[in-house]
């Protein structure tokens, strides 16, 4: 029977980037406020209007597009709650489903990348989606563990003593590539390499979460990547180019944000603005970040810094400050103009990804 899966809403704000001094017309975001049975259904993880979540999967993230069908097709992440939330590592599969809104319901479908590809370099897990239409392509970007085929038994959940052993090794072999497919229900064709790997000189050890637009011709991406100029891991957003989805990409030499900690970029454009945005998650604050730039190369802070605080303003008035929110990503029409606001969301035990509308601005 297939599972019929739900979306929530949000509202997110945060302050530690000082914008830029600009001319252009500013950026001006908001929100509309959410349901109290939002986070009712959420917290019980019912599956309800604007909220996705699964019984028995975590899930995670997602991508969403509109098809010439006129209906909306979601990929998301899940993976087996018998194997852990650090399972996205090793056990995550990417996962189809389709809805007449953006804000769903949303029925499954499919799941469109498995967890394991014994065939290919991507051995280990399918994760973090981001999916773009490229004339009549979809272009599913994923991030998975390149590890070789150094495992006993690739159909079977990773041991979870080896993950924890050798997390460090797993997590420094994540890469990003791309799965093509002419049809949302697939069949969506792996790339035979990775798309994106660390070149040692701009980024090291990863090349993960990918956020990718096609915009007249050209394919842009923001991915995460080690900072090579720190000891220890410090994760930083890098921009970079290519004229065909499976690359290469060529990256620019300034990250587009490098002062603290981020990750899980969202982009879109605004062709009625003929602006960038980028919004990403920055660690350790209470706020998604927003970003501008109007040639995709040079990026700047928006002139509202903060897309949203991480919390959700309730109809009730209430202020509901989940224990995690990230993972953001942007619908838009098709002038570019924000229609839906997605984030993962974790709390009391509990994930799953919430759908806010934008308002009119």
């Amino acid at each position: 029977m297939k599972k019929l899966i739900f979306f929530t809403l949000c509202i997110v704000s945060f302050s530690f980037i000082k914008a830029a001094d600009t001319d252009d017309e500013k950026d001006s975001f908001q929100f509309a406020k959410l349901s109290k049975d939002v986070k009712d259904n959420f917290m019980k993880g019912n599956a309800s209007a604007n909220v996705l979540v699964d019984p028995d999967y975590y899930v995670w993230g997602l991508s969403v597009i509109k098809w010439s069908d006129g209906k909306y097709h979601c990929y998301y992440s899940r993976w087996p709650k018998s194997v852990g939330f650090n399972g996205w590592l090793t056990d995550c599969e990417i996962a189809h489903a389709i809805s007449d809104r953006p804000e769903g319901p949303f029925l499954f479908e499919s799941v469109v990348l498995e967890s394991r590809n014994s065939a290919g370099w991507d051995v280990l897990t399918s994760h973090n989606p981001s999916v773009c239409i490229a004339g009549d392509k979809l272009c599913l970007y994923y991030i998975s563990n390149d590890m070789g085929q150094d495992f006993e038994d690739l159909s079977a959940p990773m041991n979870l003593d080896f993950r924890k052993e050798n997390w460090k090794l797993i997590r420094n072999n994540q890469r990003i590539g791309v799965a093509i497919a002419t049809d949302p229900s697939g069949p969506f064709i792996r790339s035979e390499n990775p798309v994106v790997e660390p070149d040692n000189k701009l980024f090291k050890n990863i090349a993960v979460n990918p956020a990718v637009t096609y915009v007249n011709g050209k394919f842009t991406m923001i991915m995460k990547g080690d900072d090579v100029g720190e000891d220890k891991w410090f994760r930083i957003q890098l921009v970079g180019h290519a004229d065909n989805p499976q690359g290469p990409f060529y990256f620019e030499n300034k990250p587009v944000y490098d002062k603290k900690q981020t990750e899980d970029a969202g982009i879109w454009y605004d062709s009625s603005r003929q602006t960038y945005y980028m919004t990403c998650h920055v660690l350790g604050l209470p706020d998604l970040a927003l970003f501008t730039s109007k040639n995709s190369y040079q990026w700047q802070p928006a002139s509202q810094p903060v897309l949203m605080k991480k919390e959700f303003l309730l109809d009730n008035g209430e202020i509901w400050k989940p224990k995690r929110v990230e993972r953001p990503f942007v619908l838009t029409d098709d002038n570019g103009k924000p229609v839906m606001l997605y984030v993962a969301v974790s709390d009391n035990g509990i994930t799953g990804n919430i759908a806010v509308p934008f308002t009119d601005n």
